[in-house]
């Protein structure tokens, strides 16, 4: 399918009157960010417009509709090596720098409902940066880690939404990880967590982080993983909690990354060779689930049946109950996983997507005893799910 196709694809799937999901009144386009999250151009869906996104050695940003089923190459960029998505954007590493690609489909939640949108995908912009790079965003703004430079960007995300790269701020920073938090960020680096504004500058006190791993936002704010427990920041205004590991815990099983569902509570990593932490940000505990057998990469559905969607050392899909209880595992189609970052297991409400191979990712309805219910071939690498 040529470049132009996902663009008359879109135009195709847009309805000429679209119900919005809390009101029940076909929405307006706004001409600028609307109350509900809407752009010029966007039209308000039914229901998430979820895509694979896929990236080829020569800069191809590919989507895979999983609505229709139907593929497009929404971006050609030149070489590129690696890119990451925040459910929306895509950030690419080229040889010439960072590019930002629009897919065009994106979710609005406001905790009890949620607006879902499609719009034409596009290439919002790029920055002279050299990656692998990291991307995150709140509803206002875009923070992209140039981690190859040390380099922090923070763009306005309305203004990306509308195909314009509009700087806030920018900083040299050797951090594990930035997230945003509000009009803030979080920092983690060497020297702790701390809140900072878009140009680097401290806000508050700094929180003590030994070894800080990996950031994550949940429902209730940024959780960072350090080698105590975790940091917690729930809002700008507000102080860092620290939130310890049950005393008498081994170092060794500390998790050094987390991951779940977006907009949940509740976060998975793996504990050493014992099995897997849950961090409940809500509760402000953590809870050591014992396994039969090591596990290489977990990640929590939170839903109302506590799922826990796990990679077995031998590249098995494994689905656990909340006591680490195996409730069904998965064959896959290449019969083995290559356990690194890129077979995260990606989650949404209803399904689980894992690379089992370069290429293939298989989509697993874990309420349904790991069911591999289809099988998808993505040109080049599976970055992540957008919408």
């Amino acid at each position: 399918m040529s470049r132009h196709c996902w663009r008359q694809l879109a135009a195709a799937l847009l309805p000429l009157v679209a119900i919005a999901a809390c009101s029940g009144r076909a929405p307006a386009i706004a001409p600028g960010v609307g109350e509900h999250g809407q752009v010029a151009g966007a039209v308000e869906q039914q229901e998430p417009q979820v895509a694979l996104i896929g990236l080829t050695s020569d800069g191809e940003v590919t989507a895979l509709d999983l609505l229709t089923g139907m593929r497009a190459t929404i971006a050609e960029l030149g070489s590129a090596d690696q890119a990451a998505s925040d459910g929306r954007f895509v950030a690419v590493s080229t040889s010439s720098g960072i590019a930002i690609v629009d897919s065009g489909v994106w979710t609005v939640d406001h905790g009890d409902h949620s607006h879902h949108y499609r719009a034409d995908p596009r290439l919002a912009g790029s920055l002279e940066a050299k990656g692998p790079v990291q991307i995150a965003s709140t509803e206002t703004v875009t923070v992209v880690h140039a981690q190859g430079a040390a380099e922090i960007r923070v763009l306005d995300r309305a203004a990306l939404g509308r195909g314009t790269v509009v700087q806030l701020g920018a900083f040299a920073s050797d951090a594990v990880a930035v997230q945003p938090l509000g009009d803030l960020l979080v920092v983690a680096d060497s020297s702790g967590v701390r809140l900072a504004d878009h140009n680097g500058r401290s806000v508050g006190e700094l929180a003590a982080c030994t070894d800080p791993r990996d950031a994550i936002t949940t429902r209730v704010g940024v959780a960072v993983t350090c080698a105590e427990g975790a940091v917690l920041a729930t809002a700008p205004d507000a102080p860092l909690e620290r939130v310890a590991y049950p005393t008498g815990i081994d170092p060794d099983l500390s998790a050094t990354r987390l991951s779940g569902r977006t907009g949940r509570p509740r976060v998975a990593g793996v504990a050493g060779e014992a099995g897997l932490w849950l961090l409940d940000t809500r509760r402000r505990n953590w809870t050591l689930v014992r396994t039969s057998r090591p596990l290489a990469y977990v990640t929590a559905v939170d839903d109302t049946d506590g799922h826990i969607l796990a990679l077995g050392r031998t590249g098995r899909i494994l689905v656990l109950g909340p006591t680490g209880s195996t409730l069904a595992t998965a064959r896959t189609a290449s019969r083995s996983v290559s356990v690194d970052r890129s077979s995260a297991i990606h989650v949404n409400a209803s399904r689980a997507y894992v690379s089992v191979a370069p290429g293939i990712v298989e989509e697993i309805d874990y309420a349904d005893r790991a069911r591999i219910a289809r099988t998808f071939i993505l040109d080049g690498l599976f970055v992540g799910l957008v919408g």
